[in-house]
């Protein structure tokens, strides 16, 4: 493979935690309730469209109080380990390397400045930078237009269906980051390749 195009949340990032406790948080403050797993379901969506999935009035102002949120439960958010060195070691080798995600550029930056791994990626395509976000192709395409590359030697490492949806409908391979999966089995055995540890996507690269 020659370009490794990744997802942030539940991928580089350990972030389910502060998004699904903040939603959580803001739907109870506006008097609804429910349970962390039911609110899990929508993890890895943008944030405008999960509320809409969860039929929520006014999505677009919960939306603004919810991200307001996001501060009070910074703690909750983790560099995966194994990650930083996966990606400084993944870069020597001179594959392009790209991100795709359903952060604003102003969410990606609250989350990921602090870890210092922005300077290992050529490309990053935010939420509203294309016409339809995940799991429709075109962020990816994006992508992959940016960076010149090639269908067939690509790869797009998420941990969410919509990832592996995402990766599909824009026609090249989904690599499974099974470290932010809980469920395995909701990828009906159609991830390409699975990766159990961070270390193991280098393997890729060398071949």
């Amino acid at each position: 493979m020659k370009t490794f195009i990744f997802d942030v949340d539940g991928t580089l990032l350990s972030t389910e935690s502060m998004y699904m406790k903040s939603l959580q948080f803001t739907l109870e403050a506006n008097g609804i309730h429910k349970e962390y797993e039911d609110l899990y379901a929508i993890f890895g969506l943008p944030s405008l469209d999960a509320l809409i999935k969860f039929n929520i009035e006014n999505p677009e102002e919960m939306q603004k109080e919810w991200q307001s949120h996001y501060h009070d439960f910074w703690n909750e958010v983790k560099l995966f380990d194994g990650i930083h060195d996966m990606l400084a070691d993944l870069k020597a080798t001179g594959v392009k390397m790209g991100i795709v995600t359903s952060n604003t550029p102003e969410e990606f930056a609250d989350h990921a400045d602090n870890f210092e791994i922005n300077g290992f990626f050529d490309d990053f395509v935010f939420a509203g930078q294309t016409p339809k976000m995940k799991p429709a192709a075109d962020p990816i395409l994006k992508s992959m237009a940016d960076l010149d590359a090639d269908p067939s030697e690509s790869i797009y490492i998420g941990d969410s269906v919509h990832d592996m949806h995402a990766a599909h409908n824009a026609g090249i391979k989904f690599g499974m980051a099974s470290w932010g999966v809980r469920d395995r089995a909701v990828f009906n055995d159609e991830a390409d390749i699975i990766f159990e540890t961070p270390a193991d996507i280098l393997k890729l690269a060398e071949k």
